[in-house]
């Protein structure tokens, strides 16, 4: 028995220790073999444009135009510089959308040069199939109009399309089509919001502008994106979402120039909105449409169909301390409701209106006008009891014109304190409430959150994360 044990334990220890140094010999070799310096190298085959599969030309692509509708107007109002004073003295050409309607297809771009005449020079278009490859003989030469945009014929086959400023340039990267191809707009009402640029927050201005307004009447959101923060953008993409917004990310080769893309938001919002809204109210994400007299919709039902454009009044209300930077919980937006806090302002006046169209029936819109009304149509200035616009302007100096409680007072402007209907004020501070709730409100996942299951699965990862202990 006891001799038996001797020869057998040391049996066993020389067994271990030939183990022991043959797997750690494997593991040096195997260390070895993955530092290894040779390199093996793969074939990767390149697909050539020709052996693409052929396109199929679906009924809403099988279509060509001729003539871009009314082409004489447009000529005629760049002959007369319309929206030509606009823009900066260089820019790049880079497009943002193009936009397929019935007869024609409009692509917006960030360019907007003032130093050379781009309003009216050439540019061509230049139609792609379905593989991205252009359709042979189908370029078409047309001119800038308005600053920023160029007006395209439609053509059989084209699922792409881009520009270029000569015949025999390379063009844009083609871009795909926004299809506006609605018999009667789906949006009875939408509201531009304006360029957001800068890294300031904007949410709350943002939710509060948007929850107003669908208050009224408005059923889309058109915004331009040049620069935005993350918590904006959160609110943006749940409008997105939710189907009430579309945002137009607009990547431009400037770092600051800042509110200077006036006329790259504003012709993109235009042509966004057109066969998409049936009426488009034009301004920026700190002005508020108030009626007054009437529901809005109901006032412009009361005007026939022969409306075109409603010219509002205006009114500054002195917003003394910026919205809130960060969320950190449902009291501080229900107390920060521009609305509510801050009412210090004057007479609405005509002296920066702003505009409601039908962006089918006018050429091109600015700031605080439109031009090229359809024949037979009429524009309507709102009398000041019927409609105006709040325009929530802070006073701090880091923005633009912010002294402006000081040029009325030069101006011997009669300053008044105004308040709005509690009914209407509640109604805004719970919607406001809801969808920032919505999207900020957040807690922790805990190791209660978690099955079992996966718990023992998955220990480590949740021991170093902080979830479990």
């Amino acid at each position: 028995m006891y001799s038996y044990k001797y020869i057998f334990l040391p049996t066993a220890l020389i067994i271990f220790i030939f183990t022991f140094d043959y797997f750690n010999n494997q593991k040096a070799e195997s260390s070895e073999l993955l530092t290894d310096k040779v390199v093996y190298v793969d074939d990767v085959f390149i697909h050539e444009k020709k052996d693409f599969s052929k396109c199929r030309v679906e009924s809403w692509n099988n279509k060509t135009t001729w003539e871009i509708p009314r082409i004489a107007k447009l000529k005629l109002l760049t002959e007369h510089g319309v929206t030509k004073s606009e823009g900066l003295n260089d820019g790049e050409l880079r497009l943002i959308s193009a936009f397929l309607y019935e007869n024609e297809i409009v692509v917006t771009t960030s360019r907007q040069r003032t130093d050379k005449p781009q309003l009216g020079t050439p540019v061509f278009c230049r139609y792609f199939d379905c593989n991205r490859v252009e359709i042979p003989g189908s370029m078409y030469k047309s001119f800038f109009f308005p600053l920023t945009s160029v007006h395209c014929l439609r053509k059989a086959g084209a699922s792409f399309i881009s520009l270029s400023l000569a015949e025999n340039e390379q063009p844009q990267v083609p871009i795909p089509f926004i299809h506006r191809l609605f018999k009667n707009p789906p949006n009875e009402l939408g509201v531009c919001g304006g360029q957001i640029y800068g890294l300031d927050a904007k949410w709350m201005q943002i939710a509060e502008f948007v929850e107003h307004h669908k208050l009224i009447g408005a059923n889309m959101f058109y915004f331009s994106v040049f620069e935005i923060d993350e918590m904006t953008r959160i609110v943006l993409n749940e409008y997105e979402r939710s189907g009430f917004a579309e945002v137009s990310m607009i990547n431009t080769e400037y770092t600051n120039a800042a509110m200077m893309r006036h006329m790259v938001q504003i012709h993109e919002c235009f042509y966004r909105a057109r066969q998409h809204s049936k009426w488009l109210l034009n301004i920026d994400h700190d002005e508020f449409l108030i009626p007054t007299k009437m529901p809005i919709l109901k006032y412009i039902e009361s005007l026939g169909d022969k409306t075109a454009e409603l010219i509002f009044s205006m009114r500054r209300i002195a917003k003394f301390k910026e919205s809130l930077e960060n969320y950190n919980n449902i009291q501080e937006v229900s107390n920060d409701i521009q609305a509510i806090n801050y009412n210090l302002t004057h007479e609405p006046t005509y002296g920066s209106p702003k505009v409601m169209v039908r962006p089918d029936k006018v050429d091109a819109i600015l700031l605080h006008w439109s031009y090229g009304l359809e024949p037979g149509y009429k524009t309507i200035v709102v009398p000041k009891n019927v409609a105006f616009l709040n325009h929530y302007r802070t006073i701090s100096p880091k923005f633009l014109w912010s002294n402006f409680i000081e040029t009325l007072i030069k101006q011997k402007t009669k300053f008044i304190h105004v308040t709005l209907r509690e009914k209407y004020v509640e109604k805004l501070r719970e919607n406001v409430i809801q969808i920032l709730g919505y999207v900020f409100e957040k807690h922790n996942v805990t190791c209660d959150n978690i099955p079992i299951s996966l718990q023992r699965s998955t220990k480590p990862y949740l021991v170093k994360s902080g979830i479990c202990k």
